[in-house]
């Protein structure tokens, strides 16, 4: 068996669903023994015994949406001792002084060595420390972890590569206002980039914390968010107000359960706009076809494809324009044959853009006399076009009021009239369970997941619907 850490997004819950749905249904079984708000801890059976395990680790890395990094894990410390050695007050300073002896012992096990974080000894060595704790509004972190524990970490690291025969040996300095502050992130994946991170004589230090203790670890894979964001910013067309995030987007994908033979996988986004979802799913080898009532979106997306298709130096395949089309949601078997599809992935209309709360019987009006029934019609030929037992990756909008409560579509009514079943999006008997209540997953949060910002008016509602 060997450990890893998978970094998360920033909705943790989220990701930790894509993560946990792509471990059971993809060829790389695995499954999350461990977890906080900001990392998950995978154990594989077997994927360490390939020679070329890293390959597969970027295959996943690419694939993952919620996923910041991949990092190998080489020991854990129980959380008993780092608070012993870095207590609240100090009391017994040589028992403190011991327990970090201790801990010092212990990184200096695997630092260098085949099988340690470095392979060698290099004449000159760079390192960042990158400290993930359990929850990062817990005192304890902003206190003493930043404050104590990662001075403490980079000059043992750096006296121990010396000691080793570096001649040179230096670390990622944090800006100092953020230590001093408490107020510090890990680096970036593009710090990773930028510092060359991945490279042997280099390495990114991760102690990723969870209620239990510390994992140590050495980064070997990064998402390159440079790529992403290129495809989203810089293509023909975008709309930044409402559309979904890349990342966002290859989340959704993973919810389909496919991931064997994309390639011959037919996936509809019958509400394109822009192409968002379009894009990530011809990166991810599926075969898109995309459709909109609205035709400037429709031109929109085809140029955005030729674009992605150019950047990438790969032919524009001739049935483009056959493939997005203008076409009503509510009469998507008027054009596409029955059970033609592995999947839809899509965000659909979702009303007026606000830019204010709106009043409650507004949004009310909107959600009864708009949505449901454009919602009830896109399920109902959904139903006649999807192969049985796919699945549809759906958004649906949650409307916050000035006057009242939030309102949203009952998406559970309609799935069901039109032969859908709701799955839950997490399996909870594949997670261990915690006890701070911030990172405990209960059963009526699992049927969906929201994806907002904090204050936002207009929040996203994730749902899996199953074609009974």
């Amino acid at each position: 068996m060997e450990r890893f850490i998978f970094v998360l997004g920033s909705n943790w819950q989220l990701s930790i669903a894509e993560l946990d749905n792509y471990l059971k249904y993809s060829k790389y079984k695995g499954r999350i023994i461990d977890y906080s708000a900001n990392i998950a801890i995978v154990e594989f059976k077997d994927l360490h015994l390939d020679p070329h395990y890293i390959n597969k680790l970027m295959e996943i890395q690419f694939n993952l949406g919620g996923c910041q990094k991949i990092s190998k894990i080489f020991d854990f410390i129980d959380i008993n001792t780092i608070q012993e050695a870095f207590p609240t007050q100090m009391q017994n300073f040589k028992s403190v002084e011991r327990t970090r002896k201790k801990i010092s012992n212990i990184i200096e096990n695997y630092i260098i060595g085949k099988n340690g974080i470095f392979p060698k000894v290099y004449e000159s060595m760079f390192f960042a420390v990158s400290i993930y704790p359990n929850l990062y509004d817990d005192p304890y972190y902003s206190d003493i972890l930043v404050k104590h524990f990662l001075p403490f970490l980079n000059k043992e690291i750096m006296e121990i590569l010396k000691q080793k025969g570096a001649e040179k040996a230096l670390y990622y300095q944090y800006p100092e206002k953020n230590i001093i502050s408490g107020n510090l992130n890990p680096i970036f994946p593009h710090h990773l980039i930028k510092y060359d991170l991945l490279n042997e004589n280099r390495a990114e230090i991760i102690f990723g914390f969870t209620e239990e203790g510390v994992y140590i670890a050495r980064t070997f894979t990064t998402d390159d968010p440079n790529f992403k964001k290129k495809i989203d910013e810089e293509r023909p067309y975008k709309e930044f107000k409402s559309s979904i995030s890349p990342k966002l987007a290859l989340i959704m994908l993973n919810f389909l359960n496919i991931f064997e033979n994309r390639e011959s996988k037919k996936i509809l986004d019958p509400f394109v706009g822009n192409g968002t979802i379009a894009l990530f799913a011809i990166l991810q080898d599926f075969q898109i076809y995309s459709s909109d009532n609205d035709l400037k979106k429709v031109n929109n997306t085809i140029r955005n494809i030729h674009w992605l298709l150019d950047l990438l130096e790969e032919e524009i395949p001739p049935f483009t324009h056959q493939r997005v089309v203008k076409q009503d949601a509510k009469r998507l078997s008027n054009i596409f044959q029955p059970y033609f599809f592995d999947g839809i992935c899509t965000e659909p209309e979702f009303g007026p853009f606000y830019t204010e709360k709106p009043y409650y019987l507004q949004a009310k009006e909107i959600i009864e006399n708009e949505l449901t029934p454009l919602y009830d019609g896109f399920f109902k030929e959904a139903n006649k076009i999807l192969k049985p037992s796919s699945r549809i990756c759906f958004i649906s909008p949650i409307i916050s009021t000035i006057d009242g409560d939030d309102l949203q579509v009952n998406i559970e009514n309609l799935a069901n009239k039109n032969n859908f079943k709701l799955v839950p999006m997490l399996d909870l008997t594949r997670i261990n369970s915690k006890y701070n209540q911030k990172l405990k997953f209960r059963k009526n949060q699992i049927k969906n997941l929201i994806d907002a910002k904090k204050g936002q008016i207009v929040k996203r509602k994730l749902y899996i619907l199953e074609k009974k």
